[in-house]
Parts: structure tokens; sequence; C-alpha cells
């Protein structure tokens, strides 16, 4: 069996493919994010999360993480406190901003949106190989570290 040489036309075709597939993805993104995350906005979840996965988080370093302007943050983090998910920290000595700690509320929050978003997604790939699904997984990381 011959194998055919990739081109650089080739390697154009296939960037130009995922780039409208993940600009299609992208433009979706608050319907799929208000259908997946229906307790939590898409931003508060991914704050929350991150928040209870890095202790002693700031909202100076939730800001920097994601490439927020600081006011987005702030404005998040007082909606998830409102809510009850959240609660703020004493400062700690010689830096600026609190520490930002998921309350118990927030946790059952967390914990109810991650099961929903897993069901939908066992839905969705219900007609996918596992093999399919952990190579997509493999690639989404490969991609995520690629970046940085």
């Amino acid at each position: 069996m011959q194998h055919r040489q990739e081109t650089k036309a080739d390697r154009s075709s296939a960037v130009d493919r995922l780039y409208k597939a993940m600009t299609h993805l992208m433009r979706r993104r608050s319907e799929v994010g208000a259908s997946m995350h229906p307790e939590l906005s898409l931003v508060g979840y991914t704050l929350l999360a991150e928040i209870e996965g890095v202790p002693g988080t700031r909202a100076t370093d939730l800001a920097a993480l994601f490439g927020l302007e600081k006011s987005t943050v702030s404005r998040q983090l007082d909606d998830l406190e409102g809510s009850g998910y959240l609660r703020r920290e004493g400062e700690r000595t010689g830096r600026r901003g609190y520490d930002l700690v998921v309350t118990p509320a927030g946790r059952a929050a967390l914990g109810r949106e991650a099961a929903l978003v897993r069901e939908r997604l066992r839905a969705a790939l219900a007609q996918w190989k596992v093999s399919e699904i952990t190579s997509l997984a493999d690639m989404v990381d490969r991609f995520i570290e690629d970046l940085r």
C-alpha cells in the first residue's frame, strides 16, 4: 500500500477546517454553556472550579490566568458571593487581595453542574466508540498544552 506524502496544501486545508469548526463551537458557546450549566454561568462555573482546585486563589490570580479584566472577575465573584457559593477571607500579609473560598453550597453547585455536564456529554457521545472519546480527550489535552 502506498502512503501519500502530506503537502503544505493538505496541512493548510486541515488547519482551515479546524478553524471553521472551532469558530462554530465558539459562536455556540453561550448556548452550549447555558444548557450545560443552568445553575451557574459558564464563567462562574469556571472561576468557582478554579478556586476550589487552587486554595488561596485571589481575584488577581484569576484575572491573570484567564486573561480577563479585573472588573469582569470582580463582578463574577460578587455574583458568586451573593449566591452563597463563595466567600472572601482576610487579606494575606504583604499581598493584595482576599483569599477566595468555595462554600459548601458552592461545592454542592459544582457537583450538580459537573454531574449534569457529564450526563449531557454521555448522551451527545452515545454513538461514539470509547476509543474515539479517549482520542478526542487526548487531542484536546495536547492542543491546550501546545497553545501554551
